[in-house]
């Protein structure tokens, strides 16, 4: 999948994004770097179709996502083609964990031996298949992080976008997480990370974001 935003910005009182553009190409890893606060949230949900610009576009396939595409389509690429790993609590908090990551496929009524294997696969990867039956709130933040890396994982996006994947974990869970991340770039799939975590290094492309001046560095 190729994604292409071109001359996004999205203008808050204490800042925001302004005239961004860059390729997201299969088989490429990004980086957005930068200190909190100063819009790395706001570009990813921008590029997911989650908040729409104040101006300039965003293009998945050719096309536009705000102009050329409804709500309903925008919400599909959500569930099919883009992983977005959010900050904050999203886990229903009545389910356990491993129940929180099945149960879009039982709404689909797509849940099988396939994808409860593939589950079962991620949280041992991820080192949390001894928590699959806990409720978030007897989870700690760090494993919270993982199980929803893991329902991303599961979906096998084209672009696998994580907001601060490597927060409230510890340097070996750390380890384990980048490692997983950087793996799952292929011929198929990319992979954007925001963070400030600087043992992200390596990167096809790194967006450095500032309460200055904006910077895309890489290949285009």
């Amino acid at each position: 999948m190729r994604l292409v935003a071109d001359h996004i910005s999205k203008r808050y009182e204490s800042g925001g994004i302004e005239d961004l553009s860059f390729l997201i190409e299969p088989e490429s890893f990004t980086l957005v770097k930068g200190e909190s606060g100063v819009g790395k949230t706001t570009l990813l949900n921008v590029i997911t179709g989650c908040l729409h610009p104040d101006c300039g576009a965003v293009y998945i396939d050719g096309r536009e996502i705000y102009t050329q595409m409804k709500r309903h389509e925008r919400t599909a690429l959500l569930q099919h083609k883009i992983g977005y790993m959010m900050q904050g609590i999203s886990l229903i908090p009545s389910m356990s964990v491993y129940d929180n990551i099945l149960y879009p496929y039982k709404l689909n009524n797509t849940a099988c031996k396939d994808i409860t294997d593939r589950i079962d696969e991620i949280f041992e990867e991820l080192g949390i298949a001894n928590i699959k039956q806990s409720t978030p709130a007897r989870i700690s933040a760090g494993e919270y992080r993982r199980v929803l890396l893991a329902g991303v994982l599961c979906k096998r996006p084209q672009v696998l976008i994580a907001d601060e994947p490597t927060s409230n974990l510890d340097e070996k869970t750390a380890d384990l997480v980048r490692q997983t991340l950087y793996d799952y770039v292929s011929a198929n799939n990319s992979v954007i990370v925001a963070t400030h975590d600087y043992k992200f290094a390596d990167a096809d492309r790194i967006i450095h974001l500032s309460n200055q001046k904006d910077d895309v560095k890489g290949v285009y």
